[in-house]
């Protein structure tokens, strides 16, 4: 069970975070129907995956002074 977990965390961190969040709206409009059909199912396990990447980017953002790491690996820095 702990391998098959940590396997799709590794998938879920490959995910772009932005589209991530992008997809929140719908997902979390499918979520507030409460049919409890597979589909709502999946719907409530999508909004909390997103919700724990923006979770783990935030600590991420606060442990490290607000540097990220893009896919390709470059050290990026918020300026305002």
């Amino acid at each position: 069970m702990k391998q098959t977990l940590d396997r799709l965390a590794d998938a879920i961190l490959e995910l772009d975070p932005e589209e991530l969040k992008a997809l929140l709206p719908e997902i979390q409009a499918r979520m507030d129907q409460a049919d409890h059909t597979q589909e709502w199912e999946r719907a409530v396990i999508n909004f909390f995956i997103i919700n724990a990447v923006r979770v783990k980017d935030k600590l991420c953002c606060q442990q490290q002074g607000r540097v990220f790491r893009s896919r390709g690996g470059a050290r990026l820095r918020v300026v305002k």
